[in-house]
C-alpha cells in the first residue's frame, strides 16, 4: 500500500478554514482505506482529531507574507524547509498539497518542495487548487501592477512529477493556461461531503452507515415503530423488495423499540424471514434492536433523525394512527412519503403532497366510523408492490430536490470520491 503525505502550512486545525476541512477529510479517506498517511504541518501545531500525533511531522514555522518578499532569511528558510522535507518524504510515494503552487504565503515552502521534487523524482505530487482567481489577477491584487513578475515566474514554473487537481472539469482549459500545465495534467476531483460529519450523526448512526455502506444505496427508508402487527412493517419490506426487483439498490432500517418479548419477538423473526424470502439480505433490511445490546430496547431519537436524514423514501402502511409524528419528521427530512390511502386521517393531516397506496385500515374508509377496510390485490400484493416500485422510482429520480440529494449522497461522499477520483491517480504514471 502506498504512503501518502499531505503537505500544509497549517499552524492549527481551524475548522472555519476550508483547506483544513478538505485536508481533514483526506486524512480520514486514506486511513479508512488502509493507506499510510503523514501530515506535514508547521512547528507549534497541536494534535487534534483526525490530525493525531502519530501522523504529524513538522517543518520550521518561518515568516510568510501575502506578497512576494525576499526577506533577510529567505534562502535560509527555504533550505531548512527543504532539508526537513527530504527526511520526511524519503519513503513517501505521493504528496497532496493545497494551494502550494498558488498562494504567495506558500512561496518559501513552494521553492523548498520543488528542490525536493527534483531530488526525489519517484514521488508523485498532486496539487489541489482551491481558488478560481488566476495567478495573474492575484499577483496584481496583492502586489500591484508591474510588481508581480517574480511571483508569476514561480507560479508558472512547471513543478516536477505533478498533476494539478481542480474541483470542476469545466475550467480545465483555463486552469491549464493559468498554471502553465498541459490540459492532460489537470485532473478533476470534486469536493466531498460526509453526511455523518455534516449532520453530526450519533456514534450509533455512524456505525450503521459504515457497516451497511448506506451512502451507496439508491433508495433508503427508515420506519420507527413498536412491533405491533397493525403497523404492517411487512408491507414496507414488500415495497422495498419490489424496488430492488426493479433494479435499484436499497437499505431499509427498522428502528424498533419496546419489542423485547412475546409476540413482538415472534413478529420480528417472521419479518426477518420474509425479508430473506423476498431477496433482501441483512445489509439491505435490518432492525436496530439487533445491532447491539445497548440498542435492544431502542435507539436514541437522534439516531432515528440521522436515518431519516439520509433516507429518501418513507412508507407508512399503519392501519391505525392518531397523527403519526414519524411521518411529519420524515417529511421534514425531505423524504418522499407513501402513506395509507385507506386511513383517511392521513389525507386530512398531510394533504395531497404525499403519495397514497392502499394498505387497508381499522376504520371504515367510507364513513370514518368503527369498522375495517380490507383490500383485495389482483393478482397479489407482490404485483401491487411491483407497480408501486415503478411509480416510487419515477418520483425519486425526477423530483429535483430528492434526486440531487440522492446523487450527492451517493457520488460525493468521501469514500466515493476517493475510490472514483483520488485513488486512481495514486497509481497513474505522470511521466
Amino acid at each position: 500500500m502506498k504512503h501518502v503525505a499531505i503537505l500544509t502550512n497549517f499552524v492549527g486545525y481551524d475548522k472555519k478554514y476550508s483547506l483544513c476541512n478538505v485536508a481533514s477529510e483526506q486524512v480520514q479517506m486514506l486511513k479508512r482505506n488502509n493507506y499510510k498517511v503523514t501530515v506535514i504541518v508547521n512547528e507549534g501545531f497541536k494534535p487534534e482529531e483526525p490530525f493525531t500525533e502519530d501522523i504529524l511531522k513538522f517543518v520550521p514555522n518561518v515568516r510568510v507574507y501575502n506578497e512576494v518578499k525576499l526577506d533577510d532569511t529567505w534562502e535560509k528558510d527555504c533550505n531548512e524547509i527543504a532539508e526537513k522535507l527530504k527526511v520526511i518524504l524519503k519513503d513517501v510515494d505521493s504528496v497532496f498539497t493545497h494551494d502550494l503552487i498558488y498562494q504567495p504565503a506558500y512561496l518559501k515552502m513552494n521553492v523548498a518542495a520543488r528542490k525536493v521534487a527534483e531530488e526525489y523524482p519517484n514521488i508523485q505530487w498532486l496539487h489541489w487548487i482551491h481558488s478560481a482567481t488566476t495567478p495573474t489577477m492575484l499577483g496584481r491584487l496583492v502586489l500591484g501592477e508591474g510588481k508581480d513578475k517574480e511571483y508569476l515566474s514561480i507560479c508558472r514554473m512547471p513543478f516536477p512529477n505533478s498533476f494539478v487537481i481542480y474541483p470542476n472539469k469545466y475550467e480545465i482549459p483555463r486552469v491549464a493556461a493559468n498554471m502553465g500545465y498541459e490540459e492532460d495534467y489537470i485532473k478533476t476531483v470534486n469536493h466531498s461531503t460526509d453526511p455523518a460529519e455534516f449532520f453530526d450523526f450519533h456514534p450509533i448512526s455512524r456505525e450503521i452507515v459504515k457497516q451497511r455502506n448506506m451512502y451507496s444505496a439508491d433508495v433508503i427508508g427508515c420506519y420507527p415503530l413498536r412491533l405491533d402487527r397493525g403497523k404492517q412493517p411487512e408491507c414496507v419490506i414488500e415495497m422495498f423488495a419490489a424496488i430492488k426487483r426493479f433494479g435499484r439498490s436499497v437499505r431499509l432500517v427498522f428502528c424498533d423499540f419496546h419489542s423485547t418479548g412475546g409476540d413482538k419477538v415472534v413478529f420480528r423473526n417472521e419479518l426477518k424471514d420474509l425479508a430473506i424470502k423476498r431477496g433482501l439480505n441483512s445489509t439491505e433490511c435490518f432492525f436496530t434492536s439487533s445491532l447491539a445490546e445497548e440498542t435492544q430496547c431502542g435507539v436514541p431519537r437522534k439516531v432515528v433523525r440521522d436515518m431519516m436524514l439520509i433516507s429518501n423514501l418513507f412508507v407508512m402502511p399503519s392501519r391505525s394512527e392518531t397523527y403519526s409524528l414519524i411521518a411529519q419528521e420524515a417529511a421534514l427530512c425531505k423524504n418522499l412519503l407513501v402513506l395509507n390511502y385507506d386511513f383517511p386521517p392521513m389525507r386530512s393531516i398531510y394533504g395531497e403532497d404525499p403519495l397514497y397506496a392502499k394498505f387497508g385500515s381499522n376504520i371504515d374508509a367510507l364513513t370514518g366510523m368503527d369498522g375495517n377496510t380490507n383490500v383485495e390485490y389482483t393478482p397479489d400484493f407482490q404485483s401491487y408492490c411491483d407497480d408501486w416500485a415503478k411509480k416510487i422510482c419515477y418520483y425519486l429520480e425526477n423530483e429535483r430536490c430528492i434526486s440531487l440529494a440522492t446523487k450527492i449522497r451517493k457520488k460525493r461522499n468521501p469514500q466515493a470520491i476517493f475510490k472514483r477520483q483520488i485513488e486512481p491517480l495514486l497509481y497513474r504514471n505522470i511521466k
